[in-house]
């Protein structure tokens, strides 16, 4: 029987996969049939979701600040930084820099996110407290 990756290393390889454009490495660690948010969710509703991520900020980048793994939960303290060059979870495009500060916890079975709930800054509050940090 192979290794499966614990919580922490799933989630951690669907982020660097994500920023490498290789969805369908992310896909391979989502169960076909997850919880996002508490609503169902396909693979392919992930693969749009992070189709527009990535349209909205072409250059986003995610930091996990920290991360707290216990049996099949994962929770996150995470960064994400990008600029907001095309519609962002219905936000018009600003062409502007951002940095959204969020909380995320993730439940991984056999090695697949079955569950995933997350709380995160504000798109428009945190853009504005970024443009300010990066003109002090």
């Amino acid at each position: 029987m192979a290794d499966v990756m614990g919580s922490a290393a799933v989630v951690r390889a669907i982020i660097e996969a994500r920023e490498a454009g290789d969805l369908d490495a992310c896909l391979d660690l989502v169960a076909a049939d997850s919880l996002d948010q508490g609503h169902r969710a396909t693979r392919d509703d992930w693969r749009r979701k992070w189709e527009l991520m990535r349209v909205g900020s072409p250059d986003m980048r995610i930091t996990t600040e920290h991360s707290v793994e216990s049996g099949e939960w994962v929770a996150n303290r995470y960064t994400v930084r990008g600029t907001h060059t095309g519609d962002f979870f219905g936000q018009p495009p600003t062409g502007k820099p951002f940095e959204v500060n969020g909380i995320d916890m993730v439940r991984v079975r056999n090695g697949q996110v079955t569950e995933h709930w997350v709380v995160a800054d504000p798109f428009g509050a945190a853009q504005g407290d970024a443009t300010h940090r990066r003109a002090s």
